[in-house]
């Protein structure tokens, strides 16, 4: 979990900088927490199993200002695709709480001016604002060839087409032409719509009144479904009757409106055929049980049927997006988050095979729980809270959310910053993180410590961290939370190895064994990845018997 604050009370000041710090080799995902500010930054996310979260929605801003009609220093022009403000090609790309934005300005005078260009599968936007005027979100992929140039430009052309499903949950989505378009698979699930009036109305469309088109869909031919809009709200201030609920940017445009409110903006005809006839029988248009004053069933174009209850259910979110692997972004989402110490932390790959047991968690899981490992080399539970750690963490969790905290490695440590008694401030502190999860409707879980490798000359491990366990577990009794004696588990397992096989749990390596360590390396605290494995095994056995949510979705 890395923090992004404009302040410097982050690990960045930018996001681009944060996401540009997690390795080509990462594997897992990374969540970045937003904090609030104006971020002005070309955004760029390549990366899987990314997910940004803001501090708040409408403070929190990703914002560009680059624009179709804009030239390279060669003389060419930026057209559509080189416009994004925020570009992502990453699969299972998840953003909440943020504001996307394309400042150039209208379409009328700049030309395209995309707030976000997405081109990814299994993406999620929830309670999100993309703010444009023209072309505000492309959902990719490209379609196969462009009409009128001989290249589409921008970081995708010439790419191989990969088929994309989107989720938008509860976001805000603002402009005027064709302002959301492309050919992926979405969803649009109660969303704002928002109709801009255009300020200045040039061509054959001054004439019409035409202040917009809402989609503009280039659903391949063999792609059942494209945008469907469910319990949407279509509103806006462009004049009475100037919007279109859509026109074919290819021939095969799929778009659905499943009970949707409709302002008096969108035309009463409801579809465009761009000047296209032989379009109008081909693109897959309808509606089901649209209302308000822009609904107007009885004066919709011919071509775009009026669904009935039974064909409806065919646009159901499920249905839509599972594509091969069943992919629902509705069912079960749970996020499990991790508070806690070195022994807990995922590590970059230039310190591997030095790794947290919580690194090692997700496999152990049922797909679709989303993992958020906040722990921090070298914090106790005092730390952790004075550092702001805890309050990212509780701006995030939600109800029906899991928060895994495991601390005490550093709480014996004599230093002011992290010193915590056991009985007394180790135990107030401790109590932080369960009420804060459970004002959220969250699950705490308390932890405790791994074991430290230390034997005596007769082999015997020595117990190293005091009284702190038996404390968290009486706060755990007395608070009613759910308990994990980690540190009698992976005692009395090191203890049946012994010496020298427990050396395979933890981090020693010979001079010159592994590049990471040149000059080798001793160390009877941090877990290697074997030593991660098979502690998130442990810890996973536990939580398969406590009365939490993961109960039932652990895979052992």
């Amino acid at each position: 979990m890395i923090t992004v604050a404009k302040d410097g009370s982050g690990e960045y000041s930018t996001l681009q900088a944060a996401i540009d710090s997690i390795p080509e080799e990462h594997t897992g995902g990374t969540t970045i927490y937003i904090k609030k500010g104006v971020y002005e930054e070309k955004i760029h996310i390549r990366r899987n199993r990314v997910h940004l979260i803001g501090e708040d929605r409408d403070h929190t801003i990703l914002t560009y200002g680059d624009y179709a009609k804009k030239q390279f220093p060669n003389g060419e022009s930026y057209n559509t695709f080189n416009s994004y403000s925020f570009f992502v090609s990453g699969d299972d790309f998840t953003v909440e709480n943020l504001t996307l934005v394309n400042s150039s300005g209208s379409g009328d005078v700049v030309g395209q001016a995309l707030a976000a260009y997405v081109d990814a599968d299994r993406v999620v936007f929830r309670n999100c604002r993309l703010l444009a005027h023209q072309d505000t979100l492309f959902t990719g992929p490209l379609p196969p060839k462009p009409v009128e140039r001989a290249t589409f430009g921008g970081p995708k052309d010439g790419d191989e087409l990969k088929p994309g499903r989107h989720y938008y949950d509860s976001c805000y989505i603002a402009g005027d032409v064709d302002f959301i378009f492309g050919s992926a698979t979405a969803v649009f699930d109660r969303c704002d719509i928002f109709s801009k009036k255009r300020d200045r109305l040039e061509g054959p469309e001054s004439t019409a009144a035409v202040h917009g088109y809402i989609t503009a869909a280039s659903t391949p031919q063999d792609v059942k479904v494209g945008y469907v809009f469910r319990s949407c709200r279509l509103i806006g201030d462009a004049p009475e009757a100037s919007v279109y609920l859509g026109r074919p940017w290819r021939e095969y445009a799929a778009t659905a409106f499943i009970e949707c409110w409709m302002g008096e903006h969108i035309k009463p005809e409801g579809w465009h055929n761009w000047g296209k006839p032989e379009r109008e029988a081909t693109t897959r248009y309808c509606e089901y049980r649209s209302f308000g004053p822009g609904a107007a069933a009885d004066k919709r174009v011919s071509w775009a049927p009026i669904l009935t209850e039974e064909e409806a259910r065919a646009y159901d979110t499920a249905k839509v997006l599972a594509g091969k692997d069943g992919w629902n972004p509705q069912a079960g989402r749970m996020t499990v988050y991790l508070a806690g110490d070195s022994t807990v932390a995922d590590y970059p790959h230039e310190k591997h095979p030095m790794l947290g047991w919580g690194a090692r968690l997700h496999s152990l899981l049922e797909p679709g729980i989303r993992i958020v490992n906040a722990a921090t080399n070298g914090r106790s539970s005092k730390s952790f809270i004075d550092e702001g750690r805890l309050d990212t963490v509780l701006a995030a969790i939600a109800e029906g959310d899991v928060l895994l905290v495991q601390f005490g490695h550093n709480d014996s440590k004599p230093d002011a910053e992290r010193r915590t008694e056991a009985w007394s401030t180790y135990q107030e502190h401790l109590l932080r993180y369960i009420e804060g999860a459970r004002a959220k409707g969250a699950y705490p879980v308390l932890i405790s410590s791994v074991a430290r490798r230390k034997f005596d000359e007769n082999g015997v491990l020595q117990d190293t961290h005091e009284e702190y366990p038996a404390a968290m577990k009486q706060l755990a009794e007395r608070e009613k939370v759910p308990f994990v004696d980690l540190s009698a588990k992976s005692f009395a397992r090191m203890q049946e190895l012994g010496p020298e096989k427990s050396l395979a749990w933890f981090t020693w390596l010979r001079p010159g064994e592994n590049p990471n360590y040149p000059e080798g390396v001793q160390d009877n605290t941090h877990l290697n990845e074997t030593g991660a494995d098979t502690v998130a095994r442990l810890v996973a056995e536990e939580l398969a018997l406590l009365p939490t949510p993961l109960a039932k979705r652990m895979k052992l």
